[in-house]
């Protein structure tokens, strides 16, 4: 929601930005007593990295002179040559390899330790293919998790891989660690969980940051029994695990903090000295190394001291203010702006020159508060005038502007997420944050993709969107490195036709006529060229099916077992071998 919508709210003049109500208690709230730090203080500030004073509120003194912007600019990287990956790749700098291998052990010794009846020690591409069916079932979004194997509705991705007992077997014991292990002074309530995070993480911040930037919360649904269980109002799923992200304007991540209630990674004495929204803003921004970002959050973080901290570590910061957080500056009353119309702005800064509050009346009023940018340069937008039934112009404050454009990258981060989550019903809130993880990753993967593909010039018309790179990841974890089906076969059926899997020459699907080379789709770059159970077969249609190797135009009646589609292999024309070679 940008700034000048929402609902008048005389104690939260920052309308358009919900404030949070907490369902746990004893959180450290930014509704603290002024704190003024002493020496010792102050050298643990510098330690934490809150660089500059610490103002007490009472000395704040406001006056209504112009305030100059801080003319900073920035510094543009020399952005990198990214070589191309396919989105298997991608996925793989989130979570590798190694940490799949770790969750199949510590999956397997959860089993062992809970003496789980007619449990079969899972393999890695198991674990692989689990996940990857969990990313399909966001996409797909079928009602019931049983239908997938449905006889009715035949789905090869799922009903070819594992079997649905199988698949609920190995998600019961779905583990990142070992219970066992758990030390004795753990405080981390997302210890669980906390290998796979960290993987992520990592990854988010080897990432090459953009100018502007925004922090926020987002809430992993969840109604279960957790102690540090949130409810956020406003949210589209209010009740959940809060996690703090940093993110640029696009929506990438580049680094996030889980909440975990007073345990959280936070330092006791930015709280202290702080508050709890100004600690993790102070947090976050340790990841920001290059100086003049431009960092954007909402009314639940912003304070005075936390722009004063900002502005020392050359971070041009901007956000929504509660006034009553800043020392009851001599801002206009609502009536008398309304008196101006709309589009009419007060501008106060503080005595020093280090923030600037600005009060802009739309259809309500909205307060910002900045360290690097007030009214500025004023544009001029389209409202909807009621009462006229026409469109009219109105001036709008340039820290408006750019917080209405550079706000919304985590609400975006978010919204992708939910487009294709993981839906699972379950009570266990380590296998939600499990899957939301995977979400996480998945999606933090194509926006880097996407970056990439912007970079080297590609037509937008041949980039993934998020459906189709989210089904390639899938579809990679289920059948790269695997022979051509992972579950065991049961009885053949009982009807006089014989089986397939009783044939001693299985055959492909039989297709209709007419669709036949619509019918035959390729796979996926990583799936032909994984070198593993690719092997040749003969099929008995009538007519040859044309080869599916780009640049050929022969015919054949040779097809690939594990792709399922037609290749030459004839002396002259071997077009199955170089199918399968990168």
């Amino acid at each position: 929601m940008t700034a000048g919508e929402g609902r008048d709210d005389a104690e939260v003049p920052a309308v358009g930005l919900e404030v949070e109500v907490e369902a746990v208690e004893g959180q450290d709230e930014d509704n603290r007593e002024d704190y003024e730090p002493e020496e010792g203080d102050r050298n643990l500030l510098l330690k934490d990295g809150l660089l500059g004073s610490i103002t007490k509120k009472s000395d704040i003194e406001w006056r209504r002179t112009p305030y100059t912007p801080v003319n900073s600019a920035w510094e543009i990287p020399v952005p990198e040559h990214p070589k191309p990956l396919t989105p298997y790749e991608y996925f793989q700098q989130y979570v590798p390899s190694e940490m799949f291998q770790l969750i199949t052990t510590m999956t397997n010794m959860y089993a062992e330790q809970s003496a789980v009846r007619g449990y079969k020690h899972a393999s890695v591409s198991e674990i692989e293919a689990l996940v990857g069916l969990h990313m399909a079932m966001g996409v797909l979004g079928l009602p019931r998790v049983r239908m997938y194997w449905s006889s009715r509705i035949y789905i090869g991705l799922f009903q070819d891989t594992l079997s649905r007992d199988r698949f609920f077997q190995l998600r019961t014991n779905l583990h990142v660690v070992n219970n066992n292990e758990r030390p004795s002074d753990n405080t981390d309530v997302f210890y669980k969980v906390r290998p796979l995070y960290d993987s992520i993480r990592k990854r988010c911040l080897e990432l090459q940051m953009e100018e502007n930037l925004s922090i926020d919360e987002q809430i992993v649904p969840f109604r279960g029994k957790l102690s540090v269980l949130q409810y956020v109002k406003g949210k589209p799923e209010p009740w959940g695990v809060k996690v703090y992200f940093l993110c640029g304007k696009s929506g990438l991540a580049y680094d996030f903090l889980i909440y975990q209630g007073a345990t959280t990674e936070l330092s006791d004495q930015s709280k202290k000295i702080l508050g709890h929204g100004a600690a993790v803003v102070t947090h976050l921004c340790q990841r920001i190394q290059n100086p003049n970002h431009k960092l954007f959050f909402d009314n639940f973080f912003t304070t005075y001291n936390v722009l004063e901290v900002l502005s020392g570590k050359n971070i041009q910061a901007a956000g929504t203010a509660r006034v009553c957080r800043f020392a009851n500056p001599p801002l206009k009353a609502d009536k008398e702006m309304s008196k101006k119309g709309r589009g009419s702005h007060d501008e106060v800064r503080s005595r020093d020159g280090k923030v600037v509050l600005v009060k802009w009346f739309d259809n309500r009023s909205v307060v910002l508060a900045s360290n690097f940018v007030g009214v500025g340069e004023e544009d001029e937008i389209e409202r909807w005038e009621q009462k006229a039934g026409e469109f009219v112009k109105i001036k709008r404050p340039e820290i408006v502007k750019l917080y209405n454009e550079s706000m919304g990258g985590v609400d975006k981060f978010d919204q992708l997420i939910s487009l294709y989550r993981t839906t699972i019903r379950s009570r266990k809130w380590s296998l939600r944050m499990i899957t939301h993880a995977f979400d996480v990753a998945v999606v933090n993967s194509w926006l880097e993709y996407r970056r990439d593909q912007e970079l080297q010039g590609t037509q937008p018309k041949q980039v993934m969107d998020l459906l189709q790179f989210k089904m390639a990841v899938a579809e990679a974890l289920v059948r790269v490195g695997k022979t051509q089906s992972l579950k065991k076969r049961g009885r053949p059926s009982s009807s006089n036709k014989p089986s397939p899997c009783m044939s001693p020459t299985p055959q492909p699907p039989e297709e209709p006529p007419k669709r036949r080379a619509a019918m035959e789709r390729r796979p996926i770059e990583e799936v032909q060229a994984d070198m593993l159970d690719h092997m040749p077969n003969y099929d008995t249609k009538k007519e040859a099916t044309r080869c599916k190797l780009p640049g050929c135009s022969g015919k054949t009646h040779v097809y690939c077992d594990k792709c399922k589609v037609h290749f030459c292999f004839v002396s002259q024309r071997n077009c199955f071998k170089y199918a399968h070679r990168k």
